[in-house]
């Protein structure tokens, strides 16, 4: 189903054959050229009445139907932006994605009660409770922000050591860190914002997360984490996330860089887990897995009261 394609009226783009590496998630690639623009409440009424339809299944259904319209979508690196300096690109559209906007995006309309509250799961999701919309505050690196606000924030919850034989990621980020690091120039930071201290994120093998695939649960987030390097400071590369299929092939959505035409599908999580341990200039650590919380009414009504 390519309903948004339509509304961008762009083509649905074709099955790639030729799998490649992804590239680095933090790291914007950049603008993008004459692409339609959506403003914080233009979400297009189709995605909202999709989203009301679905709010009473349960979660990995319901983050499954809402991205069903997005497949086939190009993938776009550094999608969003404030709209203003120095990101002119729009904080929310729907015609393109990269990996953390579309998930983005697929929680924002899944977890609230109603979708219309999307904007406001996003604004958190990307620069935190109360936190001003700017490109200073935004959520850029995943270890040092994104992931922890989100699980302070009480959005996602850390399942990895749950799911499967974990073992934690250590990870020390300095001023020297970032200063020796290719990719810094590509932040329009001052040095004084960018992220710093001891880091830890627990972590699933690839060979371990192949073990732990029947545990894994709908609708949770599997990002893939490259071993720590002492220049670069950045270790999550790419995310996605689980949705419902049959026991014999569950299956990974994403916005992906890999193959000839990337853009959002389905892959076979067993191929992909299996894929990225053959990335050797940056070798795979392993895969962490992050599950969201159901929002405010919705997870009353789904969870048994608790006893007492």
């Amino acid at each position: 189903m390519l309903l948004l394609l339509a509304l961008a009226g762009l083509p649905a783009a074709s099955a790639p054959t030729d799998p490649a590496s992804p590239g680095a998630l933090d790291a914007p690639e950049g603008d993008a050229v004459d692409a339609p623009s959506f403003d914080e409440g233009g979400i297009p009424p189709e995605l909202i009445e999709l989203a009301r339809s679905v709010r009473d299944r349960p979660l990995g259904e319901r983050m499954a139907a809402i991205s069903e319209p997005m497949m086939g979508a190009p993938y776009l690196g550094d999608a969003i932006g404030e709209g203003v300096p120095p990101d002119l690109d729009p904080p929310a559209r729907y015609d393109a994605w990269d990996c953390l906007t579309f998930v983005e995006e697929v929680l924002a309309l899944a977890l609230p009660p109603d979708p219309v509250s999307a904007p406001s799961v996003r604004r958190s999701l990307r620069y935190g409770e109360g936190a001003p919309v700017s490109y200073e505050d935004r959520h850029h690196f995943m270890l040092q922000q994104w992931v922890p606000q989100a699980i302070a924030n009480g959005w996602l919850e850390d399942i990895t050591a749950q799911v499967g034989e974990a073992h934690l990621l250590r990870k020390t980020v300095t001023p020297r860190t970032w200063a020796r690091w290719r990719k810094r120039s590509l932040f329009t930071l001052p040095d004084a914002l960018l992220p710093t201290g001891d880091y830890a994120m627990p972590v699933l093998s690839p060979g371990a997360a192949r073990e732990a695939v029947d545990r894994i649960p709908d609708g949770a987030l599997l990002l893939t984490v490259r071993q720590s390097r002492d220049h670069v400071p950045i270790v999550v590369t790419h995310l996605g996330f689980k949705v419902p299929s049959t026991p014999e092939v569950p299956l990974m959505r994403h916005a992906t860089r890999m193959g000839r035409e990337p853009r959002v599908r389905n892959e076979r999580l067993n191929w992909y887990l299996e894929h990225i341990q053959w990335y050797h200039h940056w070798p795979v650590e392993g895969i962490s897995v992050l599950m969201p919380r159901e929002y405010g009414p919705r997870r009353s009504r789904l969870q048994p009261p608790e006893p007492g």
